[in-house]
């Protein structure tokens, strides 16, 4: 990890959510209400916290921002649903209920598709990034924030993964998310798809021998309960989109669309930095708890790759089209041209 730039990052967040004034606004109050899948704890959910604290703050409470963690109103999907019909005014989803809704999030869930996270939240925070979220109005959506959910990694019973072959067989818990599934699938494990919040009951029933999530859904669900490996596979980089209704959105008055828009990226890099801290700390505890934790050889990532990654561009391709997806993967290589620049 680079501390300084870490730390120098979290000095700028912290100077931006620094005692805000409230300013005066007339006129009804509105009340916003959040859908999310995960704990109050949780990175993603940790960042709606801050949005919350900065919108109320500077419109002195005339916008009030309700979070409701742990899909105590829907699921992700069924959340998706009811912001797009305006039931609902925001909800977070990961990538893969997403993309039934705007299937051009397709791109995001192909398999080691960034190295780290730094590249992974510059590549989102690019044009081709900014290009892809601003589809989500052809859908009646409008995103506000790449909230962090993080790299997905591989739990089981069975062995720590090093390599392809220690996939053969695994049945391995995924959610309904098509490419997710193709990717087990390519690597010969058994692909057993899941609602998030049964994740723990059907590991602890033994439905599947493993599952596949980012390191905070892992300590958030208590998987060290039920499971004995956890492999950095780092296979998905899974970023939650915060999204609201977008004819909602658009009725608001101008001066408080640019007051949470604001707030929704001052979360978003919050909950990014504290899940890119806290994941070293995670590990540190599975380990302490008995849990086996093991990262992969540079060169059996690569192998793994080499197995799974192309069926998923192929079937991507033939969905998306050839060049749509050739200009997001065009971007990336943009991006980490941009931070070779002057140092080569």
């Amino acid at each position: 990890m680079n501390v300084k730039r870490m730390l120098s990052g979290l000095f700028c967040v912290a100077m931006l959510f620094g005692p805000v004034s409230g300013t005066a606004f007339a006129g009804q109050k509105i009340e916003v209400r959040i859908s999310a899948c995960n704990s109050l704890d949780h990175p993603q959910t940790l960042g709606l916290l801050r949005m919350k604290e900065y919108v109320e703050g500077k419109t002195g409470g005339a916008v009030e921002i309700n979070i409701f963690p742990n899909s105590q109103l829907a699921d992700e999907a069924e959340s998706l649903e009811q912001v797009q019909m305006g039931v609902l005014e925001m909800a977070t989803a990961s990538i893969g209920p997403i993309v039934p809704f705007q299937k051009k999030f397709a791109v995001l869930d192909i398999p080691f598709l960034f190295n780290d996270y730094p590249e992974a939240w510059a590549v989102l925070d690019s044009k081709v990034g900014s290009d892809l979220f601003a589809t989500f109005e052809e859908v009646g959506l409008y995103g506000l924030g790449w909230y962090e959910n993080g790299y997905r990694h591989v739990t089981n019973n069975i062995q720590p993964i090093q390599t392809v072959a220690d996939f053969k067989g695994l049945k391995i818990r995924t959610m309904q998310a098509p490419m997710h599934m193709l990717n087990f699938r390519e690597l010969g494990a058994n692909p057993t798809p899941v609602p998030f919040s049964e994740v723990y009951m059907a590991l602890a029933q033994k439905i599947a021998d493993g599952q596949e999530n980012p390191i905070a859904n892992i300590w958030d669900l208590k998987l060290i309960e039920v499971q004995k490996y956890t492999s950095l596979t780092g296979h998905i980089y899974d970023a939650m989109p915060l999204v609201a209704n977008l004819k909602w959105y658009k009725g608001l008055p101008a001066e408080y669309q640019s007051i949470i828009e604001t707030g929704a990226i001052l979360g978003q890099n919050y909950s990014r930095f504290i899940n890119y801290d806290r994941e070293e700390l995670i590990v540190g505890k599975l380990r302490a708890g008995g849990m086996g934790v093991n990262t992969l050889e540079p060169a059996n990532r690569d192998a793994i790759k080499a197995v799974s990654q192309p069926a998923i561009v192929a079937v991507v391709k033939k969905d998306l089209g050839t060049a749509y997806v050739d200009d997001f993967l065009a971007g990336i290589e943009k991006v980490r041209a941009d931070i070779k620049k002057s140092v080569e």
